[in-house]
């Protein structure tokens, strides 16, 4: 694969500690293989060990052996698994789904929410400015020239407006 040209800081001493486990884990391989094939017997006369306890260390080193099979597997697949020819398809799978599938059904209920939301607004702003009727004076009421001149007059002026010497009149 290429494009994985990014190089991680420390990748020197990575590979450096990568290199020296892997010494490590051969020599205890060697090692355990070695004393896996020695016999019960020449344990016992090698290290002066019951029969019991030459097999206790047998099937101990046999065991490890085992062991240091598994870790260089675990290492291995571990190696593959973070390599950037296996790690670049699982990126960008989980930024696909989190991008194209996740983020656009998040935009989809913001966009369906927020039209709803305008949308109960203008209906609680129209019921709002219904609620209160608009009261006109009648001027059918007024029984003199005095009083129509008076509703006349209040029908000029704006509202909040004060002339001198009238009252505010305030209309809510």
């Amino acid at each position: 694969m290429q494009g994985c040209t990014i190089q991680p800081a420390g990748e020197e001493e990575i590979i450096a500690l990568a290199s020296q486990a892997r010494v490590v884990l051969e020599y205890a391989h060697d090692l355990t293989e070695l004393l896996g094939e020695v016999p019960i017997a020449g344990i016992v006369a090698l290290c002066g060990l019951t029969i019991q306890q030459a097999t206790a260390v047998k099937k101990f080193v046999n065991f490890s052996h085992d062991v240091t099979h598994l870790l260089n597997r675990a290492i291995v697949g571990l190696r593959e698994v973070l390599a950037c020819e296996t790690f670049n398809p699982i990126y960008t799978t989980f930024v696909h789904k989190a991008l194209c599938i996740e983020g656009v059904s998040g935009l989809k209920s913001i966009f369906t929410t927020t039209l709803i939301i305008s949308i109960f607004s203008m209906i609680m702003i129209m019921f709002r400015a219904a609620l209160y009727p608009i009261k006109e004076p009648d001027v059918k009421l007024a029984s003199s020239d005095e009083n129509a001149m008076e509703v006349a007059k209040y029908n000029e002026d704006s509202p909040g407006e004060k002339d001198a010497g009238d009252e505010q009149v305030v209309v809510y």
